[in-house]
């Protein structure tokens, strides 16, 4: 059909119509006519930055270097507090794991090995990283919450790191000298193995939160926070455990129990209000600390019909309740939990994931529960093929890492957004990189 055709066949002249057929549009009308107002595009761009996803901060960044009415957008604060508010909980832009090593020299054709340290490593899973995600030798990772890291540091005089991984903030704080004097006692002075306990009996674990009244810890950076210490000694056969507040920055008076369950050094805790959770090794119990009432106390996690019950694992928090998860027979396990009378937990088996569909064959040797997401219910697994993580509502899975040695990982959780100065300097100096970059391509 010749284009002619399209053309309207009403009488009177067409705007847009010629005795050649169409012209083009621009050439008809005002060439004013063709911009919307400033302020419509800015609230239409607004909407499409909204729905970027929070794990790729990258793409907002890229949006920030190209002009600057979209770096307005993307820098002001109201667009921040809708875009976290839109998008609910923060995503998960990392894991923190330890690692350790041993220095060796060769002499001859022999190898020596010494001096076994410790490194904290953060894995990225995000389009984009601060450069306070590093590795970083002699510091231990302890715990990851509320946008915070917990790292102690036994090479340096305060004991323990907490760092804002977004903003690079980081603050260093001492153990109270009675706790230290016990956390201590359990390290030797050896130099040859940094982290050679010397006293067994002596374990401990401590957590990181944000203390800010009425928070909703979807973006917590830059308010004050608890670091929660409980700890075990066999041979005295006590628990015992001390807050410290970055408000008053002191340490609580320590409080304890004759109790001899030994702290899991490497679990993981969990946070309910006001009370933290730490396991205990070999037994199926946690302790409770109720940092406002400054109670310490032992629930014990009531025992199954099934004798090939393995061991529990706890993981954090879920709808407000415990959250403990195992793989037993392909399947992974879940059960939540809620303080009963008379020191015994309410429990039960409420979820079961069948994860011969959602892993390949090769990843279901040698599964273990290593971690979870706290507000995105995402499973962290080991397997004999790498770390796979596992939506608990979808059920979907995702491969993400090809080692096979994770114990442990802490999920990092926060947004990344502009409305804080250092990270808005940060960024700043990113976009300017990026249009430094373009420039130079152009040329």
């Amino acid at each position: 059909m010749p284009i002619q055709q399209l053309a309207p066949k009403s009488p009177g002249r067409n705007p847009i119509s010629s005795d050649a057929g169409l012209i083009p549009l621009a050439m008809s009308l005002p060439q004013r006519g063709w911009y919307s107002p400033p302020a419509l595009v800015d609230d239409a761009m607004r909407e499409i930055f909204k729905r970027v996803p929070p794990d790729d901060p990258r793409s907002l960044v890229r949006a920030a270097a190209v002009c600057t009415s979209w770096h307005g957008i993307l820098s002001d604060a109201d667009f921040a507090r809708e875009y976290r508010a839109f998008h609910g909980a923060p995503p998960v832009l990392g894991f923190l794991h330890n690692t350790r090593h041993k220095r060796s020299w060769e002499k001859g054709r022999i190898r020596h090995y010494r001096k076994e340290y410790v490194v904290s490593n953060f894995v990225s899973i995000a389009s984009f990283r601060t450069p306070a995600c590093r590795e970083r030798r002699h510091w231990r990772v302890l715990d990851s919450r509320h946008g915070l890291v917990l790292f102690h540091t036994p090479k340096r005089d305060e004991d323990f790191a907490i760092c804002d991984l977004v903003t690079g903030d980081g603050w260093r704080v001492k153990a109270d000298p009675d706790c230290a004097d016990i956390i201590w006692n359990g390290w030797s002075d050896d130099d040859d193995n940094e982290y050679e306990q010397e006293n067994e009996g002596v374990t401990w674990n401590a957590a990181v939160l944000c203390a800010k009244d009425g928070c909703d810890h979807i973006y917590c950076h830059g308010g004050p926070f608890l670091v929660a210490l409980v700890g075990s000694d066999e041979e005295q056969r006590m628990t015992f455990a001390a807050v410290y507040s970055l408000e008053t920055r002191k340490w609580s008076d320590i409080v304890s129990i004759e109790e001899p369950n030994a702290i899991e050094t490497t679990g993981h805790s969990a946070v309910v209000g006001n009370k933290v959770y730490f396991p205990c090794e070999e037994t199926y119990s946690l302790v409770e600390y109720d940092m406002a009432g400054q109670k310490l106390s032992v629930i014990a996690l009531a025992e199954e019909e099934d004798d090939d019950l393995p061991w529990l694992d706890l993981m954090g928090v879920e709808d407000g309740m415990l959250l403990l998860a195992t793989v037993m027979n392909f399947r992974l396990c879940l059960w939540s939990m809620e303080a009963g009378p008379s020191k015994t937990a309410v429990w039960t088996r409420h979820r079961v994931i069948d994860l011969v569909p959602l892993l390949p064959a090769s990843a279901l040797i040698g599964v273990s529960v290593v971690g979870f997401a706290e507000g995105v219910g995402v499973i962290f697994l080991n397997t004999k093929a790498g770390l796979y993580t596992v939506e608990l509502s979808s059920g979907r899975s995702k491969k993400l890492h090809g080692e096979t040695s994770f114990e442990e990982v802490m999920p990092y959780m926060s947004f990344y957004t502009r409305d804080k100065p250092k990270l808005s300097s940060h960024l700043f100096s990113y976009t300017r990189m990026l249009q430094k970059k373009g420039e130079s391509t152009a040329a």
